[in-house]
């Protein structure tokens, strides 16, 4: 593939852009970024969609993203870990990575199926084997379903979907809450418990002079129901699991897993900013479902 001067000039600084801001990239931009004439980038950018270097994401908050072959194109690492794995059977294949996802029919009532284009050998897969797909770097989209057919030429499996999901692209500080609710470490179990119930929630981290000095949850209380009396302070976590306000609800997920926790502290600069829940996640990513049914 030979790309003249220019539009190497263009999908580079469309790269750049797009891993600086983490979102699709508008012509003005690369125009402004280039002192370029908008028009000239706009009528580049048709040609990079042609040769497969470009997908444009349609209205307001549109623009364009390069594809995995740009970054090829351009001899540049796909920054490593940007890599959308497939699982067969609940077991990532290796060796194997989608480089793109088309839902080839969607206007059927029982049956959705999509194309998986893919970078490996397909004949790792065969009909019948139920596959999961991702989750993609930025929008974090999984799909599973059973594989329908199989294209070996071009790459290819066709699958018949079972679900897709995806875990908004936000950071923990616009989903989380203020810290409203919170323990001191002189308090009882008991009245943690009275407390627990009157706010109608799980858990809370534990404060003295404004500073974060643990957390305690109904779980803890019900370990120690024969001590009833005892401080919060003798039984409160004080190794507490804290997350930047900048960090995204996906990662939040992860860590949420990896410490078997339900909660965590949102900080910034060190200083409590909030409190994000696993109820609060899922309530944002089925929110954004049925607010469009």
């Amino acid at each position: 593939m030979e790309l003249t001067v220019i539009q190497k000039e263009i999908l580079s600084e469309l790269i750049n852009l797009y891993r600086e801001k983490n979102r699709p990239i508008k012509g003005t931009e690369i125009a402004l970024r280039l002192k370029r004439n908008p028009g000239t980038i706009r009528n580049q950018m048709q040609a990079l969609r042609a040769l497969d270097l470009v997908d444009g994401v349609p209205g307001p908050k549109g623009g364009y993203i390069p594809t995995s072959k740009a970054y090829r194109a351009l001899g540049i690492e796909d920054e490593g870990d940007i890599i959308v794995p497939i699982y067969k059977n609940n077991v990532k294949i290796d060796g194997v990575k989608v480089i793109k996802i088309e839902f080839d029919t969607v206007s059927h009532e029982k049956s959705c199926s999509s194309k998986i284009y893919i970078e490996g050998d397909t004949k790792k897969f065969n009909v019948g084997d139920i596959i999961k797909v991702g989750p993609t770097y930025h929008n974090k989209i999984v799909i599973t379903g059973e594989v329908i057919g199989r294209d070996d030429i071009h790459k290819i499996l066709l699958m018949n979907v079972y679900s897709v999901c995806s875990i908004p692209n936000l950071k923990v500080s616009d989903i989380g809450n203020p810290l409203k609710y919170y323990l001191t470490p002189n308090m009882s179990l008991k009245e943690a418990a009275e407390y627990f119930a009157e706010k109608n929630i799980s858990g809370a981290p534990v404060m003295e002079n404004n500073n974060l000095v643990g957390i305690l949850t109904v779980r803890d209380i019900i370990k120690n129901i024969n001590k009833i009396d005892k401080k919060v302070k003798e039984v409160m976590k004080k190794d507490i699991i804290t997350v930047d306000k900048d960090v995204k609800i996906y990662d939040a997920l992860k860590i949420m897993n990896k410490y078997n926790v339900g909660r965590l502290i949102i900080v910034d600069n060190n200083k409590v900013f909030g409190i994000i829940t696993r109820t609060d996640i899922l309530k944002t990513i089925t929110g954004e479902l049925y607010q469009n049914l």
